[in-house]
């Protein structure tokens, strides 16, 4: 079994991410004299980094996943269930957030992802954003859906999954 399109994603983001951070550092460390502390310091840190798994640049991710939900209004959203992280998520804060969910041909909703007060719009069935980036990665989150026209007909939505990568 190969890895879900969802995965590749995430791994994709981190790889871009840590090459950014890397050539960042490599300027920083190339810009002091040769002979100082701090290049030596910044040098090491780059080496341990990229040798320990690459642990200073991403702590993790965790998945959730939520039962099918029926939407029937547009003035009044439904909400998902929570989505937890596992309790071994203690500490961290949200870099991006990766979603999917299923609903049937035509339907239209209004979506959005939240924590707390905070939100992000969620336009499309699949998709991926990192306007929540500073949040506590250990909170949940919530999948709030309400009809797009008065009057249309319920939609019920399945195959919620949510991926929150975190530092």
């Amino acid at each position: 079994m190969g890895l879900s399109p969802l995965i590749v994603d995430q791994i994709v983001d981190l790889i871009v991410d840590l090459i950014a951070s890397a050539k960042r550092w490599q300027r920083l460390a190339q810009d002091l004299p040769a002979t100082t502390t701090a290049r030596t310091a910044l040098l090491t840190i780059c080496l341990v980094a990229g040798f320990s798994g690459l642990s200073a640049f991403a702590a993790g991710s965790w998945v959730a996943t939520a039962p099918a939900l029926r939407v029937s209004m547009a003035e009044r959203e439904s909400l998902s269930v929570p989505l937890l992280p596992p309790a071994s998520v203690r500490a961290g804060e949200i870099h991006s957030v990766i979603w999917r969910f299923e609903a049937p041909p035509g339907a239209t909703l209004k979506g959005r992802l939240c924590q707390a007060d905070d939100c992000v719009a969620v336009a499309t069935m699949r998709g991926r954003s990192r306007a929540l980036a500073g949040l506590p990665a250990t909170q949940p989150l919530r999948f709030h859906f309400s009809l797009d026209q008065p009057q249309q007909q319920a939609v019920v939505v399945r195959g919620i999954q949510l991926i929150v990568n975190y530092l």
